[in-house]
């Protein structure tokens, strides 16, 4: 198992490659940005903006997105980068409903596997 620093997406130069070379797809509460690594593993990041609110609501969002992702990240391909970006429509929202709407988005793209973990 790879230690979780290195599972994290966290230089700048890497967002920038997301965010001007990747695909994007959105959703109710998310947006899930991607591109291909060429690495054996995918890494994560979970960006919540001043537009979702003050920082109890965006530690939230982040939160919110992390867990939906940690119930998802068993089906997950490897070989990419993704990038969260939470919607201020996630304020209001439970915990399963962003998974489903992530799993939804992801599953669309290409980036899980088939095979639902519904709880």
């Amino acid at each position: 198992m790879r230690d979780h620093s290195e599972l994290t997406l966290r230089k700048q130069k890497d967002f920038n490659k997301v965010y001007n070379r990747g695909r994007s797809k959105g959703s109710r509460f998310v947006v899930v940005l991607y591109r291909k690594n060429n690495l054996d593993f995918t890494r994560t990041a979970f960006v919540s903006s001043k537009k979702v609110g003050n920082s109890v609501e965006r530690n939230r969002s982040r939160r919110l997105m992390k867990e939906a992702y940690r119930s998802l990240e068993g089906r997950v391909k490897k070989g990419y980068d993704i990038v969260f970006v939470a919607r201020n429509t996630i304020n209001d929202s439970k915990e399963q409903e962003v998974r489903k709407v992530m799993e939804k988005a992801m599953f669309a793209e290409g980036l899980l596997s088939s095979g639902r973990t519904d709880k």
